[in-house]
C-alpha cells in the first residue's frame, strides 16, 4: 500500500475512535455522501500533494486533506442551530488539538514526520436545512 492509503486507513480509524462514531460514519472520497444518517459523520477529501524542499536536497511531501465534520440533526426548538454549531465546533476543536504537531500513527507510518492543522470554516449545507458542516485542513508531512 502507498503512504496515502495507509494514512487514510489510520486516520479513518482514529477519527471514528476520537469522535466515538461507527466506522461507516467516517469515509474518504472526492464528494460527500448524501447525508442519510442522523448525527455526526466525517468526510475526508484528499487534496493535491504539495512538494516541499528541505535543506540538503531532501524532499518532503506535504499531503493535505480536508476533514469535514458533518452533522445532520433537527434544529432545537428556537431554530437557531446553536446546538448543532456547538457540536460541530467541539468536534473540530477536539480534532485540532489531537492532530496539530503530533505523529499519532508513527508505528504504522514511520515516514510520517508530523501533522499540521489549519482551521477551516463552519457552514450550513445549502442542500439541507438540518445539515451543518465544519472543516479543517490536515497536512501530513511525509519523508
Amino acid at each position: 500500500m502507498s503512504f496515502h492509503d495507509d494514512f487514510v486507513l489510520q486516520l479513518r480509524a482514529d477519527l471514528a475512535q476520537a469522535l466515538q462514531l461507527p466506522a461507516a460514519a467516517v469515509y474518504a472520497g472526492r464528494q460527500p455522501q448524501k447525508v442519510t444518517r442522523t448525527g455526526l459523520e466525517v468526510w475526508v477529501r484528499p487534496l493535491e500533494v504539495e512538494p516541499h524542499g528541505r535543506g540538503g536536497g531532501d524532499q518532503v511531501k506535504v499531503r493535505p486533506y480536508e476533514v469535514h465534520v458533518r452533522l445532520k440533526e433537527r434544529r432545537e426548538q428556537s431554530q437557531t442551530g446553536a446546538e448543532q454549531l456547538d457540536r460541530v465546533r467541539a468536534a473540530l476543536d477536539l480534532l485540532g488539538g489531537r492532530y496539530d504537531g503530533a505523529r499519532p500513527f508513527a508505528p504504522a507510518l514511520p515516514d510520517l514526520l508530523a501533522l499540521q492543522v489549519e482551521e477551516g470554516s463552519v457552514d450550513h449545507d445549502a442542500g439541507e436545512d438540518d445539515v451543518l458542516e465544519g472543516t479543517l485542513v490536515l497536512r501530513a508531512l511525509e519523508r
